[in-house]
Parts: C-alpha cells; sequence; structure tokens
C-alpha cells in the first residue's frame, strides 16, 4: 500500500499566514503540519509516499519523498491526477490541511474504496456525507447545513480512481472535485463510508490553526528545546512549548508555543497563542489567542485585544467576507517580517500582512 498527500493548494484562507509557507507546512507546537501526515503513514507500514505539491513547492521537502506537481491547482482532482504514474497499487489519500489524532485509522487501511468522515455541528463549511449502512448514498458539497456527518478529507481508494479523476469535469466551483470521482466510483462499486474517533481539525481558518497547535500542547504538556535561558523570574504556566536558542525573560508564557530564536521579554505575556520563529516579543507586550508568524519585532507596549466590549463573537474578514470564529476570544493574526512601533494597539480579530511596518501610537481597528 502506498500514500499520497495533496499539499498543492495556497491556503487563502489562511493568510496572512500562508504568504510566505504553505499551509501544510505550518508548524503544529514546532514541528510542520505534514510532518505528522507522514509519521502517521510510516507507523502503519506505509513507506512509498508522495506528496503533490504545487505553491511554494520548493518549501516541501523530507527524505525518502517522492514529489509531484500540480501545475494547474485546480482542485483535488487535479492534484490527485498529478500523481497518477506514482498509483500502482491501493493508496491511502491525505488532504495536506487537516491534522488528525484517530483512533481507528486501521478499520480505513483495512477497507478497500471508502471515504472517512467525521461528525460535526455545522456542515455548511464542508462537503456533508450521507450514508446508510456503512454504503456511500451521497456527497453534498457545501450546501448542507446543521449537525451531520463530513468528508473527512482521508480516503483509501484502489488504482481504479485515476479512470474516474481523468474523467471528472470542472465543477460550479469553478475546480475539479475528487468527490464528484467518488460518486462516479460508487455508481460502479459500493463506496464504504468510515466513521472517525477522535481529534479531527481542518484547518481552513487561522482559529483552526491555534486550535489544531492547543490540541498537540494538551497532549505534550511541556517542552523546553536546547539552548534556551528561562530566567529565574519567568513564568511558565503549563502546558508550553519553547523551541531552541530563545530568551524567555521577566515574562509570562501560559498556554503557548514559542518558536525557535525567540525573545519574551520584560514584562510581556503570552497567552494562548502562537508565536513562530525568529519573532520578539520583548517589552511590555500583550500577546493573547494570536499567532505572530516568523521573523516579527512587537515594539514596546504593543498589546492586542481579544475580547469584544459587547461580548460577542469575534469575527474576521477572510476573502472579502465577515466570518464568524464562534469565539468570544479571538487576538490578532500577524504576518512574517511585521514590525510595530511602541505603544501600538491591535483590535481583536484584525489582520496584518506580511512585511508590514505599524507607526507608533496606531490603533489597529482594521485589516493592514
Amino acid at each position: 500500500m502506498k500514500g499520497i498527500i495533496l499539499a498543492a493548494g495556497k491556503g487563502e484562507r489562511l493568510q496572512p499566514l500562508t504568504d510566505r509557507k504553505p499551509k501544510a507546512m505550518l508548524p503544529i507546537c514546532n514541528k510542520p503540519l505534514i510532518e505528522y501526515q507522514i509519521e502517521l503513514l510510516r507507523a502503519h507500514g506505509i513507506a512509498d509516499i508522495a506528496v503533490v505539491v504545487g505553491y511554494l513547492k520548493e518549501q516541501i521537502e523530507f527524505e525518502d519523498v517522492k514529489y509531484y506537481e500540480d501545475k494547474l491547482i485546480r482542485g483535488t482532482a487535479t492534484a490527485l491526477h498529478a500523481a497518477r504514474d506514482f498509483i500502482d497499487d491501493d493508496f491511502i489519500l491525505i488532504y495536506g490541511d487537516l491534522f488528525f489524532d484517530i483512533t481507528n485509522f486501521n478499520e480505513l487501511l483495512e477497507t478497500e474504496n471508502a471515504i472517512a468522515v467525521v461528525k460535526v455541528k455545522d456542515v455548511s463549511r464542508y462537503g456533508e456525507v450521507l450514508f446508510e449502512d456503512g454504503r456511500l448514498t451521497g456527497i453534498r458539497e457545501k450546501t448542507g447545513f446543521g449537525e451531520g456527518f463530513v468528508n473527512a478529507g482521508i480516503y483509501h481508494f484502489t488504482p481504479s480512481i485515476l479512470d474516474l479523476v481523468e474523467r471528472t469535469e470542472e465543477s460550479a466551483r469553478g475546480e475539479y472535485e475528487l468527490t464528484d470521482a467518488v460518486q462516479a466510483l460508487n455508481e460502479q462499486e459500493k463506496v464504504r463510508v468510515i466513521p472517525l474517533n477522535g481529534y479531527w481539525n481542518d484547518i481552513g481558518y487561522p482559529w483552526d490553526y491555534i486550535d489544531a497547535n492547543m490540541h498537540v500542547l494538551e497532549r505534550i504538556g511541556f517542552a523546553v528545546d536546547e539552548n534556551t535561558e528561562l530566567w529565574d523570574s519567568a513564568v511558565i504556566k503549563k502546558p508550553a512549548i519553547i523551541g531552541k536558542n530563545c530568551e524567555i525573560k521577566n515574562c509570562v508564557v501560559d498556554r503557548s508555543i514559542v518558536g525557535n530564536d525567540c525573545v519574551v521579554g520584560e514584562f510581556s505575556i503570552v497567552k494562548r497563542s502562537v508565536v513562530m520563529s525568529n519573532s520578539h516579543v520583548p517589552h511590555l507586550n500583550y500577546v493573547p489567542d494570536s499567532v505572530i508568524a516568523e521573523g516579527c519585532n512587537l515594539g514596546a507596549g504593543t498589546k492586542i485585544a481579544n475580547l469584544r466590549f459587547d461580548d460577542a463573537h469575534v469575527k474576521m474578514s477572510i476573502k472579502g467576507e465577515r466570518i464568524d470564529s464562534c469565539r468570544r476570544k479571538l487576538g490578532a493574526i500577524v504576518g512574517y517580517n511585521v514590525k510595530t512601533g511602541i505603544n501600538v494597539s491591535l483590535y481583536p480579530g484584525v489582520k496584518i500582512s506580511s512585511g508590514e511596518w505599524i507607526e507608533a501610537e496606531t490603533l489597529v481597528k482594521r485589516d493592514i
């Protein structure tokens, strides 16, 4: 059996986190997302693995993995088709923007032509999967609503799926959908449906990325990498992960992940957040429920708000649309190599594009 991971997409809904990094390489507790998937496949005896790349393809590089490029990037069907020369046996297919921690993966391995599903409270964001007695009866792409089972983005296919992928037509959304090929396969031979048990996260929005980090953080508990200096006056509230070559001074790190070569300085607080590598939170900063991407420097007194006065859910602009995060507390998403001057304040739910410099004393109410 083989394994294929689809990692070609641009991840536009995750911007600015994907401005300079493919979504499959976003760090989950300081390790690339796709590395968890590769390790899972290998742990189940699947050593022959291919990754379909596209956007920022040069950043995805692992030993003993084959690479195929999706030059079209027009949907999951074109991505799988790009790896057609690799497919000569049964294979497990995984979407590259998923983080999952499940207990019944073996059930999928043992079932040919199967689609994995998970139960969610709102199916409108996903492809809803309809089934009866473990057999597929239909897939509705982002047209359903309410509680139900959705496509988990994990499959067990035989090579016969390729013929159907090649005949897939463009969908109403302007993409070539793998689920169309799955439904065509279901007309030839019934496709099995495997409900997954455990944690599953389709990292589509920035707050999903925070959630995946918090899940793994709880599992790991506490870790400090080599050559990191922890001041005696530093307050580390577990769980917490701190990378290598960091300086953690007279500050508070509370249920957060700090990457490599970072500084968290005097009287700063980092709370339920992800600070990626080579970023500095050096003086009198407050970073709650936020993501600080690589190479950032926050000026003294830069503070991020994470709660609305009216106690309503925080919304965030995603591809020109205001999306409800369904959470009361959500801070800012700061892109790569951002610098802020002293006493900058950021409203809840704002996004700062990579490379921006924000003038001192600025009150940031909207995305920059």
